[in-house]
Parts: structure tokens; sequence; C-alpha cells
């Protein structure tokens, strides 16, 4: 029994090892991204021919819908944080609404291309690690926003999001995010495994999708989201969306 013990703990180890390397490899993959794919692949699929001002647009017309599913508090007294905020597309759409944008991501080429493209005085951006939303430039906020990110993340660092972000929040605060919550079938799986092997034969796209580590997708359930949310703290007031891929999450820090 002893030796099982230690085989299941040695097991637990490898396995989170595994996930630390994953996670280490989809950082550094995100930091590449910007030169690997460029603009259009990585932070919408909209026309090659499109400039920067589309791309924003489009960044306003996510956000329309997304209000209008999640009826989001706004505001231009209120400050909120956005998770996964790459180079500021969704962050421009969302000063539209907020009197102060707090943009955070995990790769510092992201992050520099965000501040160099940004107009507006009232958004910032700042690089977190990785595993906490640790940012430094604010200690409270009303509202923490994230779109077509959380499910490139593993459960373990989600769970660390999730209580970062409710200790962002003041009391009444909101949390609002989108997840793809289809289950993962074998298609997925598969194309994973093809998209690694394109990437490291050079092939940085595939159908208009990059191939890279980071565009890996994990499943996180309504029943585990829901539990992990409760658990740090928050009052889960909607998941709804249009579709399974089209998720919106909406929770609040109790007053």
């Amino acid at each position: 029994m002893r030796a099982w013990r230690v085989g299941k703990r040695g097991t637990e180890f490898s396995r989170e090892r595994d996930r630390t390397m994953t996670q280490t490899a989809s950082i550094e993959w995100w930091d590449k991204a910007l030169d690997e794919v460029g603009v259009h692949s990585m932070d919408k699929l909209v026309s090659r021919e499109a400039g920067w001002p589309a791309v924003l647009e489009s960044g306003r017309e996510d956000l329309r819908r997304a209000i209008a599913i999640t009826g989001m508090a706004t505001g231009l007294e209120k400050t909120v944080v956005e998770v996964g905020c790459g180079m500021g597309r969704m962050s421009a759409a969302l000063a539209d609404h907020f009197g102060r944008v707090v943009g955070l991501d995990v790769a510092p080429s992201l992050v520099a291309e965000a501040a160099r493209r940004n107009t507006n005085p009232a958004v910032t951006f700042e690089l977190v690690n990785g595993s906490r939303l640790n940012a430094t430039s604010l200690t409270a906020c009303d509202a923490v926003f994230s779109y077509e990110v959380f499910y490139y993340i593993p459960p373990t660092v989600l769970v660390n999001y999730f209580r970062d972000a409710f200790d962002l929040l003041t009391p009444g605060g909101q949390f609002v995010f989108h997840l793809n919550m289809l289950p993962i079938g074998w298609k997925t799986h598969a194309s994973f495994l093809l998209r690694r092997g394109l990437y490291r034969l050079g092939i940085k796209e595939w159908r208009g999708w990059p191939t890279g580590a980071g565009l890996r997708r994990y499943h996180h359930s309504e029943a585990w989201v829901r539990k992990t949310l409760a658990d740090a703290g928050f009052r889960v007031d909607q998941v709804a969306g249009p579709s399974a891929k089209q998720t919106w999450v909406v929770a609040t820090k109790p007053v």
C-alpha cells in the first residue's frame, strides 16, 4: 500500500510537471505569435486586407454582442481589467464604456505592441506571469472581463485566475467572461496533434488558424465553472449564450 501511495504521488507530480511545461510552452508561443501569424489570424479572423481600424471595429462589434447577452454594468466612473488583452483589440472597445481599462497579458511582445498601438491615455497594459493575475498598477476594479481566452488556460491556472479576480473586484463588482463549453471530441484531439506536427515542420497556419501550442483548447464544464467560482467566493448570476461555443458567464462579488 505504501508503494502504491508513493507511485500515485509520483504520477501526480509527473502530471503537474507536464501541465507546467505545457503552460510554459504556451506562453512562449503567444510571445512569438505576432511575428509568426500576424494580427489577423491571432486576434481576429478578418480579411487579410483589413487595416487596424477594421480590427478595432471588429472588437467593438464583439463587445456590443457581449454586453447585449450579459448585461454587463458599464460606466465612465468604473475601472475594468481585461484578462488576455493581446494587442488591445477589446481593450480599445472597453474604453468606450469604462473610464479606465487595464489590459493584462502573458506575452511581452503583445503587451509592447498593444502599448505601441494605443492612443487612449485611459487604457494601459501590464504583463502578468501566466500563473496569477499579479497586476501591480491597481489594487481594485469594478469589473474583470475576458473574451476568447479562458478555454486556452488549463484548469489549475484558471482556479488561480478566478481567485485573483475575486480579490481584485470591489464588492458588487462583476466578473464577465467567455468560454467555449463544447466537450473535446476525438476530432479536436486529432486536430491538435496534426497542428502540433505541422508546427514542428515549420507550418505556422492551417485552415486559417495558428498551429502553435498556445492554441490548445481545454474543456471547462459548466458544473466545474460554477463550483470553482463559488469556491472563490462569487455568486454566479448567469451562464448563457447563443451556443455552447459562445457561452458567457457572469459572476458577482457579493456586497
